[in-house]
């Protein structure tokens, strides 16, 4: 049975990945700060969780010392992220930089450590939960979008880095999916219905992992603006300033 490991993974997204890599027949680890949650979700066949704050070196330590002994990895998926909103001067510097150790620093640190400690099997995936703000902006959440742009630029140049060892890297960037997380900082929910299922996301991830593709835009709607973002960033960044801020003054 082969093995992943799932950060973030006792809600949204996450929560979707593992129960689909489960129905797909793997042993699923997921690692989670969310102690509750992640008790309902251990009790279900084929997952266990590792509890562990990522925001801290302690913490990653601790999950990395965990995951080294629970034998050998055949896909590393880092989905955990958290974010901060508002007006950006007035967003508090431990809450930026809370969010650059989860959503950044944390897959770099884990990921080299897991590698140097050799539990990636050979031709196994790293896959790397960016954000379609990579392309389009996120007006209101500069420090999350800064995290996701560079999650990206290191998932990169580590497929290169890895190619000899004939690994595969692959980087993921959902747009609005219909989870808490996204509910809790939109600045509009009234059209959540139009949001992407995550387990819709939990489909393309795996079918983008079995291709062994090194990027992947979920769905029609987002590899639209993808390439509008691409091609015509100022006239999507003055769309997305409409959407983000215009209606919500505290993130202006």
């Amino acid at each position: 049975m082969k093995h992943a490991v799932i950060t973030g993974a006792a809600n949204g997204i996450g929560e979707a990945l593992a129960r689909r890599l489960v129905r797909a027949g793997y042993s699923v680890t997921g690692v989670d700060v969310d102690a509750k949650r992640a008790a309902d979700l251990d009790r279900k066949p084929g997952v266990r969780f590792v509890i562990g704050d990522l925001s801290t070196d302690w913490g990653i330590a601790r999950v990395r010392d965990r995951l080294c002994s629970m034998g050998m990895i055949d896909m590393l998926i880092h989905n955990a992220g958290i974010n901060a909103v508002g007006r950006f001067s007035r967003v508090g510097l431990a809450d930026q930089e809370e969010v650059v150790a989860v959503n950044f620093q944390a897959p770099m640190v884990l990921t080299a450590r897991l590698l140097e400690a050799d539990r990636i099997v050979p031709g196994g995936s790293l896959v790397f939960v960016s954000s379609l703000s990579h392309y389009v902006s996120y007006p209101g959440a500069a420090t999350y979008a800064a995290t996701k742009s560079g999650l990206a630029s290191y998932a990169r140049s580590l497929s290169v880095a890895l190619t000899p060892r004939g690994m595969h890297v692959m980087t993921v960037f959902p747009g609005p999916t219909r989870t808490a997380h996204a509910r809790r900082y939109s600045p509009d929910n009234s059209r959540e219905e139009k949001r992407m299922p995550p387990e819709d996301l939990a489909e393309a991830i795996l079918r983008g992992i079995r291709k062994r593709k090194r990027l992947v835009v979920p769905g029609f709607g987002n590899r639209t603006a993808a390439i509008l973002g691409t091609w015509f960033p100022r006239i999507v960044e003055r769309v997305m300033r409409r959407a983000m801020l215009g209606k919500n003054t505290e993130a202006t």
